[in-house]
């Protein structure tokens, strides 16, 4: 196993690169930004429209169901772009993360946040298969989407402390 030390030698010259190129920094950031504001603003509505639709009718649901399924593919690709521009902004100062309670109370939020969204994937796809799993899948629903709303802004608030701390 390496240990920390190792670590940091290891992307050293990522962090050396990257420390002095300011062009790189802005990109990496705006990635990691970008990724975080595309995917969550699209699943914070979603979630939202979740919230909503606890009276509807199952039709309502299921059409809804329908929306908010074709937005996990979008939502996945934001998370993506700032997880990988997450290990790039981490590598640059990895001492420093690494020991950062902050920064493991933000991947413990996100690592959450990857949990609760392949629930709520799986409870949707139950959800689709009959009218009586419908009903039963809605609480559920209700609860993961409210669950992620939170998420998404825990995750949100742990980048704003690091980047202030």
């Amino acid at each position: 196993m390496l240990d920390l030390e190792t670590l940091v030698a290891l992307v050293k010259p990522w962090a050396r690169f990257y420390s002095k190129s300011s062009p790189t920094q802005v990109v990496v950031m705006f990635t990691h930004v970008a990724g975080m504001l595309g995917g969550g603003g699209l699943a914070i509505a979603a979630d939202r429209a979740m919230w909503k639709a606890r009276t509807a009718s199952d039709d309502e649901r299921h059409r809804l169901l329908a929306d908010v399924e074709s937005i996990h593919r979008p939502v996945i690709i934001g998370l993506a772009l700032s997880a990988f521009s997450g290990v790039l902004l981490t590598a640059a100062d990895l001492e420093t993360f690494a020991t950062s309670p902050v920064w493991w109370g933000k991947m413990i939020a996100f690592a959450l946040l990857l949990a609760n969204g392949a629930w709520l994937q799986s409870v949707e796809r139950g959800a689709r298969t009959t009218p009586v799993a419908m009903s039963a899948a809605w609480a559920k629903l209700t609860v993961s989407s409210r669950l992620s709303y939170t998420l998404w802004f825990a995750v949100a608030l742990g980048g704003v402390l690091l980047t202030n701390s």
